[in-house]
């Protein structure tokens, strides 16, 4: 068994803008986890490439960068100052910004505990590959409705590109023939916005069987009850629950402070914001080209999940 093996891990998949930075956080306060932030996001993270956010691998295919970054980041050796920007350790987290450049300088000085928490952005495709190669890692994979998640990618100016997913044969072969020419149809923004989400998410149901130990969780089902259901999650996945999450969600659940990459949000209120942003044509719209694919979630296309 190698050191790697011996480390617990666990892994927070899912698209950018669903939620994924706010159940991360909350999983950092577990004893013994370091938090390292999106080690896959090729905009911060030397190793990390534009390619990876539409690669798609599984047990019987590999990709040798891809494989490199990911053995490293499981190990917990992807220590810049971005990606451990929510957790640079005892030693520099009260010097800001210039103790985590220092700690990019020196990485020893991040002062990391033995077991890795990891955000990733770009896996989507790549969970069963995950499973395959690094079998000890816990998988939570992140939820949100299309119109949710997709409002937000349209604020900060996100394009969704589903034509992307078609450009690799095996991903077509494998999942999504029945629906390539829907995915081609899709035009408008919230056409492509709900052929992504629900390609993708087609491909992620296909590769979680009932035995599986991956976790699907939605976040509007999270922020039903918070602490509640954080503290069901942590028992899940063998993590220890802690007064600090505890106070981490109490304290993030307050006035909007409307900065995109906030985690200080009402959190009942994140379920169904949408609502009053989208228009019921655009809502319809999405939900289009989004039932095609037959998924479970979201039964009539609303964020009410029990």
């Amino acid at each position: 068994m190698t050191d790697t093996d011996r480390r617990r891990c666990v892994v927070v998949a899912g698209f950018p803008r669903s939620g994924t930075s706010w159940i991360a956080k909350c999983l950092s306060f577990a004893p013994g986890f370091t938090y390292y932030r999106e080690p896959d996001n090729y905009s911060f993270v030397p190793g990390a490439e534009e390619r990876f956010e539409y690669l798609y691998l599984t047990a019987e295919h590999d990709d040798p960068a891809y494989r490199r970054l990911m053995m490293r980041a499981v190990a917990g050796e992807v220590a810049t100052a971005r990606t451990l920007r929510q957790n640079p350790g005892p030693l520099l987290e009260h010097l800001g910004g210039p103790g985590r450049r220092l700690g990019e300088r020196f990485p020893f000085l991040f002062l990391r505990k033995r077991d890795v928490l990891l955000k990733l952005v770009y896996a989507n495709l790549n969970l069963a590959w995950l499973a395959a190669n690094v079998p000890h890692a816990r998988q939570v994979c992140v939820l949100r409705h299309p119109c949710g998640q997709f409002e937000s990618w349209k604020r900060l100016g996100l394009d969704p590109r589903p034509e992307r997913l078609l450009e690799n044969q095996r991903l077509v072969a494998d999942h999504l023939a029945p629906f390539a020419e829907l995915i081609r149809s899709a035009t408008g923004y919230w056409e492509r916005a709900g052929a992504l989400w629900a390609a993708t998410m087609y491909v992620i149901h296909r590769q979680t069987p009932a035995a599986s130990d991956r976790i699907i969780v939605s976040h509007e089902w999270l922020c039903g009850d918070p602490v509640g259901r954080f503290q069901e999650l942590h028992q899940r996945l063998g993590m220890t629950w802690t007064g600090r999450a505890e106070r981490f969600l109490r304290n993030s659940d307050g006035e909007d402070d409307r900065r995109a990459y906030s985690m200080s949000r009402p959190t009942a209120l994140q379920v169904d914001k949408w609502k009053a942003r989208l228009t019921a044509g655009e809502v319809e719209t999405c939900r289009r080209f989004v039932e095609p694919f037959g998924l479970p979630y979201y039964p009539g296309f609303e964020p009410y999940v029990g």
